[in-house]
């Protein structure tokens, strides 16, 4: 076999291989499948890389918030917070948000214990200060405030400022002692209760039945029992009003989201949540 007969039989083959291979695309528009190409990557390898690059499951590396992020926050928020988790697990899909309420005392004294969490969420202005003194986490920045106010009938009646609460006859509920609002009210003002209950919701009731002209209450307690009162400010407690602070913790194993989940206290949307719920604005 001569050189130049070698060449024409190597040029027929490179071109029926190059035929075999636009096969594959004719097929297609024939309305046939062709059969799946080697060099191809598995489904299930496709979905690994998009996961990465979406940020769902290693938000450490992609800058994005996702995984578990846990959270301790004082008991009073509980009902505040749930709403907020759900609106922040919306806005960012790849967390799951895991929320321990109690006293910010007790959550103080575990983190300190090394306990695993991200975010401090309190109300207790020593509590946090001993999270923060013991370097388990940052600065502490304020998202609400929740005042003492005196909540009285939407109607005209006998109380009308705080000097009023004063007056012979006037009937005033305050909350037991050694409870937070009833600790306020009596380092606040100096009333004689003339209805005494356990806590600010029973205040609240108080007020609602007629027992009682006045109470003095948080107005998240008013607030939370949906009731048709009118609250009145007066001037010392909104200046020591009840503080909420949020705390990145240092020892928490997700930043990211724990950053972003600090933002998302300061959002629009979350002082609109809190302000629903019957707190100041931060």
């Amino acid at each position: 076999m001569t050189v130049r007969h070698q060449l024409t039989l190597i040029g027929t083959a490179v071109v029926l291989a190059a035929a075999g291979c636009s096969a594959g695309p004719s097929d297609v528009g024939n309305g046939r499948r062709s059969a799946p190409r080697p060099a191809t990557a598995s489904p299930s390898t496709t979905m690994h890389q998009h996961h990465h690059e979406a940020g769902q499951a290693d938000p450490a590396r992609s800058g994005e918030p996702g995984g578990r992020l846990v959270v301790h926050a004082d008991e009073q928020l509980r009902t505040t917070f749930g709403i907020l988790v759900e609106k922040f697990e919306a806005a960012y899909p790849g967390t799951d948000v895991l929320v321990e309420f109690g006293p910010s005392a007790r959550h103080a004294r575990h983190i300190v214990d090394g306990a695993p969490a991200d975010v401090l969420v309190s109300g207790d202005p020593a509590a946090t200060a001993r999270v923060v003194d013991a370097g388990a986490g940052g600065r502490p920045s304020v998202i609400a405030r929740n005042p003492l106010v005196i909540a009285v009938a939407r109607q005209a009646g006998p109380v009308n400022s705080v000097a009023d609460l004063s007056r012979t006859g006037v009937r005033v509920a305050v909350c037991a002692a050694r409870t937070r609002c009833g600790d306020a009210a009596r380092s606040l003002l100096a009333v004689r209760p003339a209805v005494a209950v356990a806590d600010g919701r029973a205040a609240v009731a108080a007020v609602q039945s007629g027992r009682a002209d006045a109470a003095l209450v948080y107005r998240t307690d008013i607030a939370a029992a949906e009731a048709d009162l009118r609250a009145i400010d007066f001037p010392a407690a909104v200046r020591h009003a009840d503080q909420y602070t949020v705390v990145r913790l240092g020892k928490g194993d997700n930043r990211t989201a724990a950053d972003a989940f600090v933002a998302f206290t300061h959002s629009a949307l979350a002082q609109r949540v809190l302000s629903d719920e019957g707190f100041s604005p931060a």
